[in-house]
């Protein structure tokens, strides 16, 4: 299926961050708008959408998606991270490439040097490139690419550098020229300087880099009952390779979310599955360990799981203009980490960059659930995925309003907030009337669409 939240981008049409190709075999093409998006805010491309912005699909054959992605690796430099995905709805199949906003400008595609001017990519003149190797000058060096002063030779985990270069040849997401040579493969993924690793290297593939980085360790806490949660059921700290103490956290935290028996309707069989989709778990963690600030000894990660929910915490902020509530719409992808993010799309551990928020409130979307919540303050950013709610307790302290809005609409319909409160709530305020809906959206019965004036809430499948 093509994601809601990639249609409605298509549905607004090409833009400065949105460019459409009818097909998939003008891979010069394609290389320079993204070599244009990473050199000015980031977008994405779609191949199988015509002039009229219908979604027409393209020929879906086998490794059309890595033939794309190792073009881009080819052509354009420095290396980058940019993802590449093919999906598929009614027969037919869409590409798209996610592009963030560049952090090593300029790009260089083929020898030239493109940006987008509105909808269109356009060489770059000579002043916007002044202008970028100025910025680029003065330009704090980024942590993960400073060098690791103490790393040696004999802390390198060998065998997970290996992993990574046969997962990579397995997805086809990068090709190394000299995979058997550690140095040569670090070296093309901009980890290994003149001078020795960097400090994205040390996080990625030192057997313990929190001898030399204590903010790398995570630590998991599985509080006991209540709310607050005064004792602990579990509470340990992880460390080593960020990809090995990834899989140990999934593992850890997916055995504490207790499992729950459902009766489908019309049907005598029961169903097993756990409280919370493990699809927004992982993705949670991803974010948490791919975008936090690995800068600061104080940071770190910390995944805390309570009864009737799960927070996980990162010691990153969001990025400058990025908005908590602009993360379960389309915005832009402005990773704080490009080289380890590269090296987990590269392992397969991140799919769609800059979709990751929407791809979790999906997730809990389709499971029945709350929509998660995020908080982004000067300490950090914590994520809050929302467990089941009782339905019987929760419908017994809605008001007649809601109760008629419950009982009368069905799901999938679709209702304004002034439609609301004209046929069910035109005797209390309008304020009131939205503290109704959102109470509904928190509950899991609305789910909410669009922003402001534009605001529509659709009847979830519960009852």
């Amino acid at each position: 299926m093509i994601p809601e939240t990639i249609k409605l981008q298509i549905s607004q049409g090409e833009s400065l961050h949105t460019e459409f190709k009818r097909d998939a075999e003008g891979l010069d093409a394609v290389a320079q708008t993204v070599c244009a998006f990473l050199n000015s805010e980031g977008g994405s491309v779609f191949c199988g959408i015509d002039e009229a912005g219908v979604i027409v699909g393209v020929v879906a054959t086998e490794g059309l998606a890595r033939r794309m992605h190792q073009h881009l690796l080819k052509v354009i430099t420095p290396t980058s991270l940019v993802t590449v995905n093919v999906d598929e709805e009614d027969g037919r199949h869409l590409l798209s490439v996610e592009v963030p906003e560049g952090k090593d400008r300029p790009y260089v595609c083929a020898g030239s040097v493109y940006v987008r001017r509105n909808s269109t990519t356009v060489p770059a003149d000579s002043q916007t490139l002044r202008d970028m190797v100025q910025a680029k000058a003065v330009a704090p060096e980024r942590w993960e690419r400073r060098l690791s002063m103490a790393m040696e030779d004999s802390d390198l985990d060998r065998d997970e550098l290996a992993r990574m270069v046969t997962q990579a040849s397995e997805s086809g997401r990068f090709r190394f020229e000299a995979p058997a040579d550690a140095v040569a493969v670090l070296r093309s993924l901009g980890m290994y300087l003149a001078q020795g690793y960097t400090q994205g290297a040390d996080v990625l593939f030192a057997r313990n880099s929190a001898q030399r980085h204590p903010q790398t360790r995570v630590r998991l806490t599985r509080f006991g009952e209540g709310k607050v949660g005064d004792t602990y059921l579990d509470d340990r700290q992880l460390q080593g390779p960020l990809v090995k103490v990834f899989e140990q956290l999934f593992e850890v935290t997916s055995g504490h979310v207790r499992r729950e028996a459902r009766f489908q309707p019309g049907q005598a069989r029961r169903d097993d599955r756990p409280a919370y989709p493990l699809e927004a778990i992982r993705e949670g963690l991803i974010n948490a360990l791919a975008h936090r600030d690995y800068a600061g000894f104080s940071g770190g990660v910390a995944v805390g799981i309570h009864d009737d929910r799960i927070e996980i915490w990162n010691s990153g902020r969001l990025p400058e203009g990025i908005k908590v509530r602009d993360l379960l719409h389309n915005h832009p992808s402005l990773p704080t980490n490009p080289d380890i993010a590269q090296v987990l799309y590269v392992r397969g551990l991140m799919e769609r960059i800059g979709r990751g928020t929407q791809k979790i409130a999906q997730a809990c979307r389709d499971w029945g659930l709350r929509p998660p919540k995020w908080d982004d303050r000067p300490a950090g950013v914590t994520l809050t995925l929302f467990g089941p709610v009782n339905l019987e307790e929760a419908q017994a302290t809605l008001n007649s309003r809601q109760q008629a809005l419950l009982e009368r609409i069905e799901p999938g319909e679709r209702l304004r907030p002034a439609e609301y409160r004209e046929r069910f709530a035109a005797d209390v305020s309008e304020r009131q009337a939205r503290r109704d809906l959102v109470t509904l959206e928190q509950l899991g019965f609305l789910v909410r669409e669009g922003e402001g004036a534009a605001t529509v809430y659709v009847r979830a499948n519960r009852t």
